[in-house]
């Protein structure tokens, strides 16, 4: 085969340059940005703005918002961008590439690091496929807390991913910082404040309905069902509920997991190292 004759370094660069143009179009095609770590929560606010989208323009069901898809259906729509940013950081760093993304919405959609960290243990050891694994060092036995403390994915990178990007989503004129325990504490409240943000045109009760369709048990039975026309929630293992894309959900639940010892050096590192400005300052209350 040809591509055996391409070196694997190379076949990576040309890989990572073509996803890197890729996010830098769509982010300076999109109305929308919505930016998070991942396991932040963004497939939950990618499933309650897609029900919002498709109640209100009487779209398809059972169909995620990706990019441009809703929007050429119903042109009202606006073009919704779902990003990590990983490709994106030099460029925010442009003040010219910043000037060419003008005044589009920025969404920051942020997590306590702990509760980030493991789901992405989750993430990494259940649902990434072998060669993501290899990638990023992460062995299938790996203890839970060696990979929160010390992997390449665990809380150091975590934080330092937010403080970077705390202090880019600050130069962009309009931009929203949205807390995932905010939105599971008081979501019809929180996704109200969006939708005003985002200038969108759902009533109250259109909210309420979409939040009752988000709702955790009922989307993971969904995702169990393979209700959505996408592997964005589609278990990895039906058998293994940690496999799942809506795996927990439950706020300050990394606590389940670790002894106080190990708790408190987590809690500490993020203390101690993240902007105070996302007010992570002291262990969330725990919300199933």
């Amino acid at each position: 085969m040809a591509a055996d004759l391409v070196p694997q370094s190379a076949r990576h660069w040309a890989a990572h340059r073509l996803r890197a143009w890729r996010e830098s179009s769509r982010a300076l095609r999109c109305d929308v940005l919505v930016l998070s770590r991942a396991k932040s929560g963004r497939t939950w606010l990618r499933a309650l703005l897609s029900r919002l989208y498709q109640q209100h323009y009487g779209l398809r069901e059972a169909q995620l918002l990706e990019f441009d898809e809703f929007h050429a259906q119903e042109p009202a729509i606006p073009k919704v961008f779902f990003t990590h940013g990983h490709y994106l950081r030099e460029r925010f760093d442009r003040e010219a590439y910043r000037r060419r993304f003008g005044a589009r919405r920025l969404v920051f959609l942020v997590r306590h690091p702990c509760d980030v960290a493991v789901s992405e243990y989750f993430q990494s050891t259940r649902r990434a496929r072998p060669h993501k694994r290899a990638l990023h060092g992460v062995a299938d036995e790996l203890p839970l807390y060696e990979f929160v403390m010390e992997s390449a994915l665990g809380l150091p990178a975590i934080v330092d991913y937010l403080n970077a990007w705390a202090r880019r989503v600050e130069r962009f004129e309009r931009s929203l910082q949205l807390r995932y325990e905010d939105l599971r504490a008081r979501p019809q409240e929180q996704l109200s404040e969006l939708c005003a943000f985002l200038e969108a045109p759902f009533s109250a009760a259109e909210i309420a309905e979409a939040v009752d369709f988000a709702d955790f048990e009922k989307l993971r039975a969904r995702e169990r069902e393979g209700y959505f026309r996408s592997s964005r929630l589609a278990p990895r293992d039906p058998q293994d509920p940690d496999s799942y894309k809506v795996r927990r959900g439950k706020v300050g639940g990394y606590a389940d997991y670790f002894d106080a010892r190990q708790r408190a050096a987590m809690e500490s590192l993020v203390r101690e190292r993240l902007d105070p400005r996302f007010g992570y300052g002291e262990p969330p209350s725990a919300i199933p």
